[in-house]
């Protein structure tokens, strides 16, 4: 269990290296905001707010606890998101820190945040397994998850409320997962130098999103057999990786954790 917490906390650690000393990506905000560019900026950013938050359609079951680094991107803005496009911005994302903890009713609950390139997040959801986890391998699983954010940035705020429907299926080696479900995203303009009339204005975005990806757990080969009587400490890591299109544009999601 002392290695398990160490790894745990290594992870915990790594966060402030995953968080690249950056220009501010939304700092063009004040600059470049205008009318026609509010709701595809408000797209954008729900799309990288709402990346990440699962990575596996089976519950943690109660007392499971998992913890690691997350990171969600999309590959370029929307077309009509002059707010980044004009400030040169290419691939853009969010990396988080997160927890989660299996709670009884086959329900988990997870909290994650980040402070990153200006903008301060908070955030955190529901997760409900509608099967009861099986041990047999390959068995379907389905996951009900929900989730909210705040954003805080000198020139915007935004709040996000997502659901998603997941299914996974796997061993205890590799776990591949499909999600779909939609994303709202609130935003509530601060500054604009471009047009000033817009402060305090605020517009709102409905969008859908798709992910396919795989989860890893490499050091789990030959755990828990008759040989060994109980699973290496390193078999509880895991590694992910996703393709995500939202709201037509494509990403990327990739997560490092401990789970058990």
């Amino acid at each position: 269990m002392n290695r398990l917490m160490t790894c745990v906390l290594l992870l915990l650690a790594s966060a402030g290296a995953a968080v690249p000393a950056a220009a501010d990506v939304y700092g063009g905000f004040e600059q470049f905001a205008d009318g026609p560019s509010l709701k595809p900026f408000a797209r954008d950013l729900g799309g990288v707010l709402g990346s990440a938050a699962f990575h596996s359609g089976r519950p943690l079951g109660f007392s499971g606890f998992d913890a690691g680094v997350r990171m969600g991107m999309q590959f370029r803005p929307e077309g009509g998101d002059g707010i980044l496009r004009r400030k040169g911005v290419k691939e853009f994302g969010v990396p988080w820190v997160q927890a989660e903890i299996g709670l009884p009713y086959r329900f988990d609950g997870f909290i994650r945040g980040v402070s990153y390139e200006g903008l301060t997040i908070a955030g955190g959801g529901l997760r409900y397994g509608v099967f009861k986890a099986p041990d047999k391998p390959w068995t379907p699983q389905l996951l009900i998850s929900g989730a909210a954010h705040s954003v805080v940035h000198q020139y915007f705020s935004a709040s996000h409320v997502g659901g998603s429907l997941v299914c996974s299926l796997g061993n205890n080696v590799i776990t591949p997962y499909i999600g779909g479900g939609v994303d709202r995203t609130r935003l509530v303009v601060r500054a604009s130098k471009l047009e000033p009339a817009l402060d305090g204005s605020t517009v709102s975005v409905l969008e859908t999103r798709y992910t396919a990806g795989v989860t890893l757990r490499p050091w789990n080969y030959g755990a828990g057999t008759a040989e060994s009587g109980r699973a290496r400490p390193w078999s509880f890591v895991y590694l992910n990786a996703a393709y995500i299109l939202v709201h037509g544009q494509s990403g990327a999601e990739a997560g490092l954790g401990v789970r058990f």
